[in-house]
């Protein structure tokens, strides 16, 4: 009987300690079941531990947070704040800083400006950057934790801004200039002009950090030079490049006149270095309205009437000075029918506005034409800084076709009466050189082209 009672009040404790879980192995069989058994090399972290390689402290599994003592342009204090928190705080705080009224100081002058307006911003990834490895350079020499921001810009934005607001300041430079009176070379000198360094001043910017950007920003300013300065011009003088001079009649007035006029339009231009030269755009049209007179021209290699006869010889002296002077003749086109005031090969046809005579001036320094006009000889001069380079020119006849006699019956002369109504002029194709000698004597030959021109019927009037 007593026997059975033991057995049951021993059973009874087994079963206790079974469902109320108080046998002394229960946690250790917990632990087996619903964890895996960690390996003797694995590395379980503390609650607490400093990872020295990322520079930050690590929490709850993961959490990271900004070193204390960490700030930003020693204004923004970051310490102990988590680094997916550290981002947003310095926007914040960056907004703020971008947004303040700064001025650009050009002299004296204030022009209101703000870091925002030219496009700048806080890299907010560089800045932790340069976070962590001042973070672990404290750590080794013992620094202190406060880090620069870093500004970044978007430069085409912020140069369009800066250029918007300081145009009415800068000044341009002024280039030398110089007009003709009495046959003398009257100089305005040149001066010189003044901008801001854009490129610099953005750099700069980039190159500070926000708390280094003071509120008035001192602009960096440049010389602007003068293209066309007064020792350019004051070179000119008496410098002749090259020069030609054709023939005409005196007695043909009108021709005279409007050759006139196309010499007094050319007289004093200014061709600067590099620019090229329109010779109908200096002389401009060539009708009754502008002054000019009916003279013989030639179409479809007959001499006719028509306005602005003359003016070919004007383009064609002009032509022959150029090629003298050495300039890079851009556009040119010869007569149909070869003229008799200057050789073959050698002329420049014009016609408003559909054909031109186009030259640029490819010395690098300034030039100009003189033109003069004497009874029965037109001159044109090209004034310009000496290169050593002296021109002539060679032309090789290479083929001569005779002209026809046209007769043709004229009711207004006496019967049998003949009469010359134009000469005739022999066809001709022609080669043409230009011979380039440099102060050092060496010779280059440099072929312009061949031109090739109709003969001109010899006309015979007979009265009827």
């Amino acid at each position: 009987m007593w026997a059975l009672k033991i057995i049951i009040i021993f059973l009874s404790i087994v079963l206790c300690w079974l469902i109320g879980g108080c046998s002394p192995f229960s946690n250790q069989s917990k632990l087996n079941i619903n964890t895996p058994r960690p390996s003797t090399q694995s590395s379980v972290k503390p609650d607490k531990e400093v990872n020295e390689a990322d520079g930050v402290n690590e929490v709850n599994e993961g959490s990271q947070v900004i070193p204390q003592g960490t700030k930003v342009d020693n204004d923004l204090d970051l310490s102990n704040i988590p680094v997916s928190e550290a981002s947003r705080k310095i926007n914040d705080w960056a907004k703020d800083k971008l947004e303040e009224s700064r001025v650009l100081l050009y002299n004296e002058t204030e022009i209101p400006i703000t870091l925002k307006e030219l496009g700048f911003e806080v890299d907010v990834e560089k800045t932790l950057e340069n976070a962590q490895q001042r973070q672990n350079q404290s750590q080794n020499q013992n620094q202190n934790n406060v880090i620069p921001s870093v500004l970044k810009a978007n430069p085409e934005l912020a140069a369009k801004v800066l250029k918007e607001k300081l145009k009415k300041f800068n000044q341009p430079a002024k280039d030398a200039t110089f007009k003709i009176q009495n046959d003398k070379v009257v100089i305005t000198p040149a001066q010189k002009g003044r901008k801001v360094e854009v490129d610099q001043l953005i750099n700069n910017l980039q190159n500070s950090s926000l708390s280094e950007v003071p509120p008035k920003i001192k602009a960096p300013l440049v010389e602007v030079p003068a293209k066309v300065t007064t020792e350019s011009i004051e070179s000119l003088s008496g410098s002749v490049l090259g020069e030609f001079s054709t023939k005409f009649a005196v007695g043909e007035a009108n021709r005279s006149a409007n050759l006139t006029a196309a010499a007094k339009a050319l007289d004093g231009k200014v061709i600067n270095p590099g620019a090229a030269f329109s010779f109908n755009n200096a002389v401009g049209p060539r009708e009754p309205e502008t002054g000019y007179k009916e003279a013989y021209v030639i179409i479809n290699g007959e001499y006719v009437k028509g306005t602005g006869g003359g003016v070919c010889q004007v383009s064609s002296t002009l032509y022959n000075a150029v090629l003298l002077s050495n300039f890079e003749v851009v556009e040119r086109k010869h007569h149909d029918v070869a003229v008799s005031y200057i050789p073959a090969g050698q002329d420049a046809t014009v016609n408003y506005p559909n054909i031109d005579f186009k030259f640029r001036n490819n010395t690098g320094s300034l030039a100009y034409i003189r033109t003069e006009v004497k009874p029965g000889v037109l001159t044109i001069k090209l004034y310009g800084k000496k290169t050593g380079k002296t021109v002539r020119l060679e032309r090789q006849i290479v083929k001569v076709r005779n002209y026809k006699t046209i007769r043709r019956y004229d009711s207004k002369l006496p019967r049998g009466r003949v009469k010359v109504d134009q000469i005739g002029t022999k066809g001709i194709v022609v080669n043409v050189w230009k011979v380039i000698r440099d102060e050092k004597g060496h010779v280059t030959k440099q072929f312009l082209g061949r031109d090739s021109y109709e003969p001109a019927n010899r006309i015979l009037l007979i009265g009827t």
